[in-house]
């Protein structure tokens, strides 16, 4: 195996210590153990989001058995899952030990933001800078900073005014966890904003807690939620899993999300009311994804397949909140089940059956200003509160790049807006790579204008099961290098007319999904963020098997669609 011509620090330099980074840092070592590799961490340890969301209820949804690391065969004998779906707390544990027995925090350098990252033409190398103004210097850079990283407070006046403590989710202080959340709590008036995926987590485990005097929703939209239908698993199960892994790791492999469930091949209308009734009750009473991914193949396609669907759904909600006006404040009416993604919950509808629980619908009466004691509303009403938690989501995946000032050949930029005023423009010298947070990429890894770097879960890649995607990705990256090693190269980007098929392709892979009409997200907008008021597509709508069958040609025509010298 050769080596690079490398005059820098680092041949390689790996942004963010989450699962992506911790994968790239494994295979990048041991496939080519003469690179000098370094991971730049912002945390004070791994686990990127598993990290930083330690807000009460955390846990991921997709099967625990399939969202670990498949590649460590003494991890996978070693570590037993005690839940169907992890806690947060579970998880970070899991990748601790991943770390630890990988010997992996010897390359992670810890308490270290990048706030710049500037490609030098002359020398073919990168050049960022910590918000200490260290300065690094690598051939390759391996973004890694996860599509859900960027928090985003909501866009309303009077927040800097609350005299309470007021946190967003995914920073909830880490003496609010466990035991000692319930106690520092325990009297305090709870506001929560939002209803999204950590919104619901956090509002049920905050309604269990005992000594809460009120507990306050401001959903600014209803959810599709269902039941996560979460269990211990026994040690024989534990030890049933393990024995099983390759099986279960290469169905999620097989499946278009990664995840272990997938489309019933029928069409709606194939069937009999009573049979599609009857599929609808079965797969509702499956734990995990299938309620979201085991519907008949037309029903995120097909209005009236979505509308029939969406109504059993629904009526599963009414059954579940003791008031029918509540109830239906809950149902979501401007978007049908499925077309966000859909979060998961244990008790979510239950809690709202309390007394100390409330619901404030701000389609109904909108948020006036936040104040010193608490929130108005539109209709003149002061909720006084003590803690008000922003469960307001992410400047999502082109977003995550925002804080990071990074500048490709000839200094292009590569966030940008069209509203820039002249002498931005200006400054910024040329229109930027992705104006308007619209991602252009080739095969979502690699970006024009900005020679050697690479992104895992980057804009146009599958969000599905993440570790699914996050190891085939990684591979290839691992490829690629492994090329540049071999044949000395010092310089990798992808050909305009790759770009321009690529994201034509990734376009048409949303082409007839009625999620396209929904502004969530997935579908880049979020109106916290100025300038994401409008949709895209930024993320790989096609199947993870497709996905991987055009990176494999790629690899195999020779890295086809790239510029490699």
């Amino acid at each position: 195996m050769g080596s690079l011509p490398s005059p820098e620090d680092y041949d390689v330099l790996i942004l963010g210590a989450g699962m992506s980074g911790m994968c790239a840092l494994h295979h990048i070592r041991k496939t080519l153990p003469q690179l000098r590799v370094r991971v730049l961490e912002a945390a004070p340890d791994v686990g990127g989001t598993w990290y930083w969301n330690c807000y009460p209820g955390a846990r991921f949804d997709s099967e625990s058995v399939s969202y670990a690391f498949s590649f460590d065969k003494g991890v996978l004998d070693e570590w037993r899952w005690s839940e169907a779906f992890a806690s947060q707390p579970e998880t970070l544990r899991y990748l601790r030990l991943v770390a630890d027995r990988l010997d992996l925090k010897k390359d992670i350098q810890f308490n270290t933001r990048v706030t710049t990252l500037h490609w030098s033409d002359e020398r073919r190398l990168w050049k960022a800078v910590d918000e200490h103004g260290t300065v690094y210097t690598a051939r390759f850079v391996v973004s890694c900073i996860g599509f859900l990283s960027n928090p985003t407070l909501p866009n309303i006046p009077g927040i800097a005014s609350f005299a309470g403590q007021g946190f967003h989710t995914s920073r909830w202080p880490r003496e609010l966890q466990g035991k000692q959340a319930e106690a520092a709590l325990a009297g305090k008036r709870i506001g929560v904003i939002g209803t999204g995926a950590t919104g619901i987590q956090t509002i049920t485990a905050l309604a269990q807690m005992p000594n809460i005097p009120s507990l306050t929703v401001f959903q600014r939209h209803a959810t599709w939620t269902v039941p996560l239908r979460n269990t211990p698993l026994t040690p024989d199960q534990a030890e049933t899993y393990r024995h099983n892994a390759d099986s279960i790791f290469g169905l999620a492999n097989s499946t278009p999300t990664g995840f272990l469930h997938q489309a019933d091949p029928h069409k709606t209308a194939e069937l009999s009311l009573e049979d599609r009734l009857a599929h609808y009750e079965r797969i509702y009473n499956k734990p995990g994804m299938a309620k979201w991914l085991g519907a008949f193949s037309d029903t995120y396609t097909d209005r009236a397949a979505n509308e029939e669907y969406s109504q059993f759904i629904a009526q599963k909600i009414k059954d579940r909140v003791h008031d029918p006006g509540l109830a239906n404040r809950l149902v979501p009416t401007d978007h049908g089940f499925g077309l966000r993604r859909v979060p998961l919950e244990s008790g979510y509808f239950e809690a709202f059956n309390k007394e100390h629980v409330h619901l404030v619908d701000l389609k109904e009466t909108p948020i006036q200003t936040v104040t010193p004691g608490g929130i108005q509303t539109a209709d003149g009403k002061e909720h006084p509160l003590d803690v008000l938690v922003y469960a307001t989501g992410f400047n999502a995946i082109t977003g995550s790049f925002v804080d990071m000032d990074i500048r490709g050949r000839e200094g292009v930029p590569l966030m940008g807006s069209s509203a820039m005023g002249e002498k931005e423009k200006r400054n910024a010298g040329a229109s930027a790579v992705w104006m308007d947070y619209r991602p252009r990429t080739f095969l979502g890894i690699t970006v024009p204008h900005c020679p050697n770097l690479f992104m895992v879960l980057g804009p146009h890649q599958p969000f599905g099961n993440a570790p699914r995607s996050i190891e085939h990705v990684v591979e290839v990256v691992v490829g690629l290098l492994a090329t540049c090693a071999d044949k000395g190269y010092t310089f990798v980007e992808p050909t305009p007319a790759a770009v321009e098929d690529w994201t034509t392709h990734v376009i048409s892979c949303s082409d007839g999904a009625l999620l396209n009409e929904v502004d969530s997200w997935m579908t880049g907008v979020n109106t916290n963020v100025k300038g994401r008021g409008e949709r895209s597509v930024a993320r790989y709508a096609g199947s993870l098997v497709e996905y991987k069958r055009r990176c494999r040609a790629c690899q195999e025509a020779g890295w086809e669609g790239l510029e490699m010298k």
